[in-house]
């Protein structure tokens, strides 16, 4: 992938996230209609709520599955990070190429992310706790210092 940025950071939970385990979570998750466009419209009121952000980080952005949406807008910069290569592999092969290419990949941890401060002007996350197993990362994640690494990239 040659618009990927990689960022050396390790946390056990994500070790199930290989090409085979991504592949099977694109199938699952784009087979599942009607879940997917009650996300979908959620996603798109959480967009509207933002006001137009001229750029949008996507983490954990997945498979990509809400980058048709986040591309609405054409003058939009957009960047989609996930912590799994797999994940972001799967993403470029499943996307049309004209979307893949609106988007900067990049590897990198939510716990970590490998922006510069007030890079986005909104982080797009949604389905990031969930994939969190362990209690502890989870409480990592809801509190400083993510939310402040999430804050400095906004």
């Amino acid at each position: 992938m040659s618009n990927l940025q990689t960022a050396p950071v390790h946390l056990p939970f994500s070790d199930k996230y290989t090409a085979e385990h991504s592949r099977q979570y694109f199938d699952k998750h784009h087979h599942k209609k009607l879940s997917d466009r009650l996300e979908q419209r959620m996603a798109e009121r959480a967009l509207r709520l933002a006001g137009t952000p001229a750029s949008v980080l996507d983490l954990p952005c997945g498979t990509g599955r809400f980058w048709s949406m986040l591309a609405a807008d054409p003058k939009r910069e957009l960047l989609a990070a996930d912590f799994s290569a797999a994940m972001l592999d799967v993403a470029a092969q499943v996307r049309e190429p004209a979307l893949v290419s609106r988007f900067r990949l990049l590897q990198c941890s939510a716990f970590d992310i490998s922006l510069p401060d007030q890079s986005v002007d909104c982080i797009f996350s949604i389905r990031l706790m969930h994939h969190i197993g362990e209690t502890v990362n989870r409480k990592r994640a809801a509190h400083p210092p993510t939310l402040v690494q999430i804050r400095q990239a906004v």
